[in-house]
């Protein structure tokens, strides 16, 4: 089985210059987790998901301490909806995860599942040979490639 075969090819995208507040919107209205960004010729170039609005831990270089970071600011639990209305009008390349690990459609049932677990990742973009999106691979793909398989 190949990524084709279960990957879900209706993929919602954003530009690079659309704002975080343009992502958040078409992720709630299409209950989507996750956003691939593409520049002007439609290249892949990074990736928004619901963990972007949740923050991440950001190790300090030469210490030994993590900070949380959400959209690019260090924040403390009480700092949250400041944040969130400051990210608004943000670009999505200012926030973006850049250069995103992805496959081809021809990738085996095998490759996905490797890849994903490897990398920790809950979703993979599937892009073609000019690293345009032509689909994308979640968990609840995964579970329907078991089911199909």
């Amino acid at each position: 089985m190949k990524a084709s075969d279960f990957m879900t090819t209706n993929v919602f995208t954003c530009t690079e210059n659309q704002t975080v507040e343009e992502a958040a919107t078409l992720m709630a209205d299409k209950k989507i987790g996750v956003v691939p960004v593409v520049d002007s010729s439609g290249v892949l170039v990074g990736i928004i998901t619901e963990g972007d609005f949740i923050g991440k831990n950001t190790s300090v270089p030469h210490a030994m301490a993590t900070l949380r970071s959400l959209f690019g600011k260090s924040f403390r639990s009480t700092d949250i909806q400041d944040i969130y209305k400051e990210a608004k009008s943000k670009k999505l390349s200012e926030v973006m995860t850049k250069g995103p690990k992805t496959l081809t459609a021809e990738a085996s049932l095998d490759d996905v599942v490797n890849f994903m677990s490897a990398e920790d990742l809950k979703r993979v973009p599937i892009v073609d040979d000019a690293k345009k999106v032509v689909g994308i691979i979640t968990r609840s793909n995964i579970i329907k490639a078991f089911r199909d398989s």
